[in-house]
Formats: C-alpha cells, structure tokens, sequence
C-alpha cells in the first residue's frame, strides 16, 4: 500500500470511529476513482450539525491533526492540519447547490483494504469544478471528463460481458 492509501485507511477508520457520515469530494475523490492526477489534501463533505462539529474535534484528535481551524472568515470550511495531510471539512453544500444528500445518494463506494470510502460520483466532482470557476478547477476539467468517459466505457464493457 502507497503512503497516501495508509493515511487513507487511517481517515476511513476515524471517521467510522467517529462515526461521522461523510462523502470524500474534490480532487482525492477524482484520484480514487482512477483520475490521472495529484492532490495535496483531502476534501471531506458533512453535514452541518452540532453533532457532526463535535465528532470533527474528534477526528482531528485521531488522525493527529490540531484543534480544527475555519479557513477563512467567508468560509464555513475547517482545515484538519498536523497530521500526514490535511484534511478540509466542507459543510451541507459544495459549489453549484449540489446538498450533502444529493452527493451521497449518488456516491460510489471504493474499497481501501478492509476499509470503504464513499466517494462523490466524477459527475458531481465535475459540476462542482464548474460552478466553482476557479482557474486551478476549470484546468482539472478535461482530465474529469476523460476519466468519466472511460469509466463509462469500463462499465459498457463489463455490462456487455455479463
């Protein structure tokens, strides 16, 4: 297993720890489907409850990352920093409108050794990349949109062979 997927499955058992109910979003979320690409943190949707604040103090402490610090004062997102990455929480909505709900209704699930992740669908990542129009967003685009091809084509192929 490489450095990141470790630290990945050390994330995946926290958050059941914690049982915090999350999807991974952005770009990790891309690069765990197959995306050819690299990302530099981990982007985590939850929902925005007094419960789920408490159980991110909780994560923070078991993935050895400091007290949770909010990002900016325009934003609602808190940075998990200290541990091997860092690990952004973002809260109910991602760029777009697209509701915490809405992603994990049509989240896929990815094995990491004996631990799965919930992933936002490339679909999602890509409408979000979109309604952000950030320039760093719109240059991942075109490899979004080559790897949902492929996946598409993948799962063709597969449906096709059964």
């Amino acid at each position: 297993m490489s450095p990141d997927e470790v630290f990945l499955v050390r994330l995946l058992t926290a958050l059941d720890a914690v049982r915090l109910e999350y999807v991974v979003v952005g770009m990790a979320a891309a690069a765990l489907q197959g995306a050819p690409i690299m990302t530099q943190d981990v982007d985590l949707l939850v929902r925005d409850t007094p419960l789920s604040r408490s159980r991110i103090d909780d994560l923070a402490k078991l993935i050895g990352a400091g007290r949770p610090i909010l990002v900016s004062d325009l934003s609602t997102t808190l940075s998990l920093i200290g541990g091997d990455v860092p690990v952004d929480v973002l809260f109910d909505r991602l760029p777009g409108g697209r509701s915490f709900e809405a992603l994990r209704a049509r989240a896929v699930t990815i094995q990491l050794g004996e631990r799965a992740a919930v992933v936002a669908s490339i679909s999602d990542i890509i409408a979000s990349k979109e309604a952000a129009g950030r320039p760093k967003d719109l240059a991942h685009l075109a490899i979004l949109r080559e790897t949902e091809r492929i996946r598409e084509a993948l799962a063709r192929e597969r449906r096709a062979g059964d």
